[in-house]
């Protein structure tokens, strides 16, 4: 374990776990979030939400994946019929950011106004719970439109948090916050999370939920360099 920050219990993400029925989680966005290739087989962060919903007692919960590599919030806002809708979710995660860098200091604007559409209709169309997240952090060997404009992306989506009230699950905070010869050890290359990065991204999940209890749970106990 590192001596990585602790994120704060949010109310909201709280008490969404208090019901009794079945909920619903729909994880989308981008690689990240689809946790292929760079995991090497390992769970990624959607998984491991899921095994410890199980580990709860929430057995009956459904968790979907149904994030695709590459994509940008336009693209989500596109297709959320297919990826988010159609499943009728009661809590929906986005992971999206890292990829729209490529739209740089002139694309902050429209990344926001997108991102926040997305936002109004996943809550006007499914009264979901909706989760924004701050992308993880990099190394200097990531694609230099990632390197150059990630922070003003990252300061993009607290806004929108902000302005919305939505749960915000701060991975960006944590990575900032943790040294750098410990996250380098996250990644399986200059943007992209490795099985060990994503545990530390289940961890700031799984701590804005309530649920990190490396006491009684298997999955908090999974070895975090």
């Amino acid at each position: 374990m590192t001596g990585a920050p602790t994120a704060p219990a949010h109310p909201d993400a709280v008490a969404v776990l208090r019901t009794a029925q079945p909920l619903v989680w729909s994880f989308v966005g981008d690689s990240v979030t689809a946790a292929s290739w760079h995991t090497w087989g390992g769970r990624g962060l959607s998984e491991l939400v899921q095994e410890r919903l199980r580990e709860t007692g929430r057995r009956r919960d459904g968790v979907v994946n149904t994030a695709v590599s590459g994509w940008r919030v336009h693209d989500l806002h596109d297709q959320l019929d297919v990826v988010c809708l159609r499943y009728h979710p009661d809590v929906v995660v986005i992971g999206t950011g890292l990829n729209d860098t490529r739209g740089g200091a002139d694309g902050v604007g429209e990344f926001g106004r997108t991102y926040r559409d997305v936002v109004v209709r996943l809550r006007e169309q499914t009264g979901a719970l909706v989760v924004t997240q701050t992308p993880n952090g990099t190394l200097p060997t990531a694609p230099s439109h990632v390197v150059e404009h990630l922070d003003a992306y990252v300061a993009e989506i607290r806004a929108v948090s902000a302005e919305l009230g939505t749960v915000l699950v701060d991975h960006d905070a944590v990575w900032q916050a943790t040294e750098v010869d410990v996250t380098y050890h996250w990644l399986g290359h200059g943007c992209h999370p490795n099985a060990f990065g994503h545990r530390a991204l289940a961890r700031t999940f799984l701590q804005t939920f309530g649920l990190w209890d490396p006491d009684a749970s298997r999955t908090c106990r999974l070895t975090i360099p």
